[in-house]
């Protein structure tokens, strides 16, 4: 694995180039456009959409990170209060989802992913466990029920064509009623044109009141985003 992984765990650009020709095939399904593979190479599994890198995980440690994104956000919890209560939007191969289970064991999570292919995919192959804290719902119907949460983390940027909804403030306003007092939204969110960021960052602070914190992720299109209620 050595030759996959920088020292600090995080994955070499050879390997996000080359992640849907090496390793061995796992899983292979065509979904309407989108092809989702996984792959493994002894104990690294990776999830792909389209030949795109989605999730890397250990199997023998599902809490290591190994995106430099991940990596940031994870700074960024272990420096705030423990939460009660998170709400994840966006499942990929389930590395936050299986980091943030293990490190907050006594923590309410939930996560939401509208594409049950994806879902089969996490449980078939990268979750450590039965968990029943996954849904099968687009996101916007989840932020409808009444529940609060501590934290939101807002990870459905998986590629540069997102969705509309993910422009609109009234998108924003249903997650700023679903943070509780106090409550924090992170955003992984990917750009490659500073156009893009200025109209998400002049929603957020229409929104919420307040500029948010934005930190660019070196050689990488993901940025990321926190804002307190």
């Amino acid at each position: 694995m050595e030759y996959l992984l920088k020292a600090n765990g995080t994955v070499k650009q050879c390997f996000v180039e080359d992640c849907h020709r090496i390793g061995q095939l796992l899983y292979w399904q065509k979904c309407g456009a989108d092809c989702i593979q996984v792959r493994e190479y002894k104990q690294l599994r990776w999830l792909l959409i389209n030949d795109t890198l989605q999730s890397v995980v250990t199997t023998d440690d599902p809490s290591q990170l190994h995106f430099p994104h991940l990596q940031h956000l994870a700074k960024l919890w272990q420096s705030i209060p423990v939460p009660q209560s998170i709400l994840e939007l966006g499942l990929g191969g389930g590395a936050i989802h299986n980091y943030l289970r293990l490190t907050y064991p006594n923590c309410n999570l939930i996560s939401i992913e509208k594409n049950p292919d994806i879902i089969h995919c996490y449980t078939h192959f990268f979750d450590k466990k039965s968990d029943s804290n996954l849904r099968c719902l687009d996101a916007e119907i989840e932020l409808e029920r009444e529940q609060v949460y501590d934290w939101i983390i807002l990870d459905l940027f998986s590629k540069l064509d997102v969705p509309l909804f993910l422009y609109k403030q009234q998108f924003y306003r249903k997650i700023y009623k679903k943070l509780s007092k106090n409550g924090c939204l992170f955003i992984n969110f990917l750009s490659q044109h500073d156009s893009q960021l200025k109209q998400l960052e002049s929603i957020l602070l229409r929104t919420f009141s307040i500029q948010p914190t934005i930190k660019h992720i070196s050689g990488y299109a993901n940025h990321i985003v926190l804002l307190k209620k």
